[in-house]
């Protein structure tokens, strides 16, 4: 089974670093995403992320689709 990507964000980033502070990566956001599941394995008790993570973190989740409350 496939799933399809959304446009709102490139599959090329998959292996770059999205948010520095927890070491979480375009492709695991995207794999947590498909399977409906935050936070990713392993990043539980990564601790907080900083001010600009969690607007990049936030842009992202709208460009794959995700639900968000802000």
């Amino acid at each position: 089974m496939s799933v399809e990507r959304p446009a709102g964000l490139d599959a090329s980033l998959d292996g770059e670093l999205l948010c520095y502070c927890t070491d979480l990566t375009f492709g695991a956001l995207r794999a947590a995403c498909e399977r409906g599941a935050w936070p990713p394995p392993g990043k539980e008790r990564s601790g907080r992320l900083c001010t600009g993570c969690q607007g990049d973190l936030l842009h992202c989740l709208r460009a794959l689709g995700a639900r968000t409350s802000a």
